[in-house]
């Protein structure tokens, strides 16, 4: 079958030596290999900025974390005119759950829930992810709890903390599966707007 056209990025930046960039592409609800560098090999901004220029297909927009590494090129990346979204995941939620009863501790939270529901077999949505052990094992990293209503996952600190590794390859993932409508069909604010309202 036709490869659909590339609907988004994700893009997870190294944090350090031991840490990798990670770029996550999707295409529908299917998601190709990983593009992976050591932090060593993206050792600032316009090195990221070029790399994720070069992964980008069909004015897909670029979902990159900006806490950290990530602001840089989230800078970079908006110069060249590139339509390019900054997710800081320590803000507060922006929905619900998919059964609505659900609410979230904070945007990261709700970034790795809403992975969870994409891969539930009975939601039937037809996501491929690629067969990567390192992807299968960070998707598996985070534990989460439940107050009241409220999922509260982990942050990335406590699972390094636990693990010794950065979950670097879910993270770009997770950014990767948000649904941003693309600025030349529908104009920037609207795109920016849009992007509030559904992932």
């Amino acid at each position: 079958d036709r490869l659909e056209p590339m609907d988004s990025l994700g893009v997870d930046v190294a944090r350090g030596g031991k840490d990798n960039t990670v770029i996550a592409r999707r295409h529908g609800m299917w998601f190709d290999e990983a593009l992976t560098y050591p932090g060593t090999q993206t050792p600032d901004g316009p090195k990221v900025a070029s790399l994720v220029i070069a992964a980008k297909r069909n004015r897909a927009p670029i979902h990159i974390d900006v806490i950290g590494g990530g602001a840089s090129p989230y800078d970079l990346l908006k110069e060249a005119g590139q339509q390019v979204i900054g997710v800081n995941v320590s803000e507060k939620a922006l929905t619900k759950d998919k059964s609505g009863r659900l609410s979230f501790f904070n945007l990261r939270s709700q970034l790795w829930w809403q992975m969870r529901e994409a891969l539930d077999p009975n939601n039937n949505n037809g996501i491929a992810l690629p067969p990567d052990p390192q992807l299968l094992a960070d998707l598996c990293a985070p534990k989460w709890e439940l107050s009241g209503s409220t999922v509260k996952v982990e942050s990335r600190e406590q699972i390094i903390d636990r693990i010794g590794r950065s979950p670097d390859w879910a993270s770009a993932y997770i950014l990767a599966l948000m649904y941003t409508p693309q600025e030349h069909l529908y104009g920037l604010g609207g795109a920016h707007r849009a992007k509030r309202q559904q992932y």
